[in-house]
């Protein structure tokens, strides 16, 4: 997968990094037609709109940035392990008029002390494939073996 498709899957699967783009475009867009109306006209009101609303995206959109980036960093150096499914849920969030699911697993770190972990958003078709109790590939952060990154199946049977 090449790096842009896999950033574009990423970003689709964490639905507040759609969300803050969206808001920090809208908010852009404000700022724009609000400092054309407070220099043309004096009216402020666009334009403290357009940074708050700004500034609500950007936050947004870096607090999805960090998880992001933890994901990949996991993804390419992670600890491998073997979970289980213990959830199959549909969420409220749609793409494209088509509900969106999310897979729930548990996974025992190296001292065996037991974590959850949850897939971003999957579509329906891929959130079909999996009932409860089949075997998850995941990635974990050898220092912290809370975080983890669902991977999928597991190569071996």
């Amino acid at each position: 997968m090449t790096g842009l498709a896999e950033l574009f899957l990423l970003c689709k699967r964490d639905f507040w990094a759609l969300f803050g783009a969206i808001w920090l475009l809208c908010g852009a867009g404000f700022l724009v037609i609000g400092t054309g109306l407070a220099v043309a006209d004096g009216v402020v009101i666009p334009l403290v709109a357009g940074v708050g609303i700004t500034a609500a995206g950007g936050a947004i959109v870096r607090r999805a940035h960090e998880r992001i980036r933890l994901e990949q960093y996991l993804r390419r150096e992670g600890v491998s392990v073997r979970g289980e499914v213990i959830a199959v849920d549909q969420t409220g969030v749609r793409y494209n008029r088509r509900v969106q699911w999310r897979l729930t697993y548990r996974y025992a770190d190296r001292t065996g002390r037991q974590h959850r972990g949850q897939s971003g958003y999957l579509e329906p078709d891929e959130a079909a494939e999996w009932k409860v109790g089949d075997a998850v590939l995941i990635r974990i952060d050898p220092g912290r073996p809370a975080r983890s990154v669902w991977m999928g199946r597991p190569e071996d049977p």
